[in-house]
């Protein structure tokens, strides 16, 4: 009697994850993670090493062991839990599966800069790096899950070269590897690397406009914010459910708010009374082509000023409702409302650190 054979990973899906209390132990996780230097891959990778797993984080040649982006790793495991290897060219499979020979889990967090602007770039770090890594981990008789992070929103058809190219590669990668799981989160806020976040450029342009906030019209579009935190939960719940095989998770936070409501929250809690004046969105593509603005404002234009990034905010950015979330990954994500006061702690401190000084003086 002849017997079908099983299809590809039917029987190598299956891992044993044994969640251990302390960093020392073993967790039977050793992870490939492609992207660590982030917010979210510092945030997960810390969260997997303190349980005792196995990680390896490659990162780019422009980057250094002594870069300020690899505090949060140094600190997240112990000797002989943590490593990195540094690579020459991310779209090499060679490289690429010279990571990943001892790992059984695959993580991509990798994702275009918020300062890129040529297409090439937008299309190597979301189409062709990912590419590479689906092709590695099919290859390998090791890897039995495949962690991708896609952006939601992403479509074909949408104005942002960055959501074009995302939904590119999540096509290519189901084709290579159809086992894939696939997390899409919305606009990621973190208490890490603020610099990237709105919470950032509200904090710059509080420094360099004196109170002013620059509002591009347009930017009323709705955002759904999510904590990275929840974010790296749910990685961790898909590895431990074996029905988040090859499935796809939109996943944002519980409150639905525009730009303006954002920023109002910020203003109330750092006690700023808000100054917002509103530019067209032509003019502001304008200023960031004006050389004499790029060079005197060098980080506004550099992060957040960019075509892109404006681009991106004068769009929706929310959850489809009819695809997956945190509640099928058995989570309650955490509101912004929540982390509004920790954000703005720096900023209200910035502006209350003379009074403070002046007082502190007087009474000595």
């Amino acid at each position: 009697m002849l017997v079908s054979v099983p299809k590809r990973y039917y029987d190598l899906q299956r891992l044993h994850f044994q969640e251990s209390n302390f960093r020392s132990g073993l967790s039977g996780v050793q992870m490939t993670m492609f992207g660590g230097t982030s917010t979210l891959g510092s945030t997960f990778g810390g969260m997997m090493t303190r349980m005792g797993s196995q990680a390896i984080y490659p990162y780019r040649q422009m980057g250094s062991l002594w870069d300020d982006r690899f505090k949060e790793l140094k600190t997240t495991a112990d000797l002989g839990y943590k490593t990195y290897v540094r690579l020459t060219d991310f779209t090499s499979e060679k490289e690429i599966a010279y990571t990943m020979r001892d790992s059984n889990v695959v993580v991509s967090c990798i994702g275009s800069h918020v300062w890129s602007k040529r297409d090439k770039d937008f299309e190597d770090a979301n189409i062709r790096v990912p590419m590479a890594i689906a092709k590695a981990a099919k290859n390998s008789k090791k890897v039995k899950r495949f962690i991708y992070l896609s952006a939601a929103g992403a479509d074909p058809n949408s104005h942002s070269r960055r959501l074009r190219t995302k939904w590119l590669g999540e096509q290519e990668v189901k084709e290579i590897y159809p086992e894939v799981t696939i997390l899409r989160p919305t606009y990621i806020f973190n208490l890490l690397h603020t610099n990237v976040t709105i919470s950032g450029k509200w904090g710059m342009q509080m420094k360099m406009f004196n109170r002013m906030n620059w509002l591009p019209e347009g930017m009323n579009s709705k955002c759904q914010p999510v904590f990275v935190n929840d974010i790296a939960l749910a990685m961790l719940n898909c590895l431990k459910m074996e029905e988040t095989i090859g499935q796809t998770y939109d996943l944002g936070g519980p409150n639905i708010l525009t730009y303006e409501e954002i920023y109002e929250q910020l203003f109330n809690q750092a006690g700023i009374k808000p100054y917002t004046t509103v530019v067209k969105l032509e003019d502001a593509y304008e200023y960031y082509h004006y050389k004499w603005w790029q060079s005197f404002y060098r980080q506004l234009f550099r992060t957040w000023l960019t075509p892109e990034f404006m681009t991106i905010e004068a769009q929706d950015l929310v959850c489809n409702p009819n695809n997956k979330g945190f509640e099928d990954l058995l989570i309650k994500p955490v509101s912004f409302g929540k982390k509004v006061p920790e954000y703005a702690q720096d900023v209200y401190w910035q502006y209350n650190a003379q009074d403070v000084t002046k007082r502190e003086g007087a009474n000595n």
